[in-house]
């Protein structure tokens, strides 16, 4: 038992589980998160452990505050709570005036309020534990420079962007680093 615990938010496929096996092989002990695909969160968790590191498997949507307390929960049950990446997302690839309302609400449902439960579940456990963590937030390439028909994904990660800089400022003085990464398009196998 590696002592140490990590949640990754969308963990079934694409970068969540490459982090998630990337973790492990660092003597991370993870928890696979997913939303609709249990058997490729159970492959990725299988990863984990042929990494030499154990895994949880917890299903849930991001967008539902409830998750993120069962993930910390769920991590907590593996170690200390040390390290929350918040990768789970969703984009559309449509011009502005023709993205329908309801796919701009739920990019910002899951890629911003799905980070910012993230960032509130990760941040409440390492202080309550006072343990010193880092919360890493998966924003996008599109959220510095953006790119035509993803005007309306590049909003929800900008908005990411924001968050992190906030956080970063009122967690640091709790020993609690907050960074965003902004990967560019990526091939998401494992559906």
């Amino acid at each position: 038992m590696s002592g140490r615990s990590a949640v990754v938010t969308g963990a079934s496929k694409g970068i969540g589980r490459g982090i998630a096996i990337a973790l492990a092989r660092d003597g991370w002990d993870v928890v696979v998160n997913y939303s609709s695909n249990e058997g490729a969160a159970k492959e990725t968790a299988d990863l984990v452990a042929t990494a030499g590191s154990r895994a949880v498997v917890v299903g849930g949507d991001v967008t539902d505050p409830e998750t993120s307390t069962r993930l910390a929960e769920a991590a907590s049950e593996l170690g200390t709570l040390e390290a929350w990446v918040n990768n789970a997302g969703v984009s559309v690839l449509a011009p502005i005036v023709d993205t329908p309302a309801e796919d701009m609400e739920r990019m910002l449902a899951v890629n911003y309020m799905g980070t910012f439960h993230g960032v509130q579940a990760a941040a409440r456990t390492m202080i309550d534990t006072h343990t010193p963590g880092r919360i890493v937030n998966v924003a996008s390439e599109a959220a510095v420079l953006t790119f035509k028909y993803l005007g309306a994904y590049a909003a929800s990660k900008f908005a990411v962007v924001g968050l992190t800089q906030a956080a970063a400022l009122e967690l640091g003085p709790h020993g609690i680093s907050v960074n965003a990464v902004g990967p560019g398009t990526t091939e998401a196998r494992g559906r």
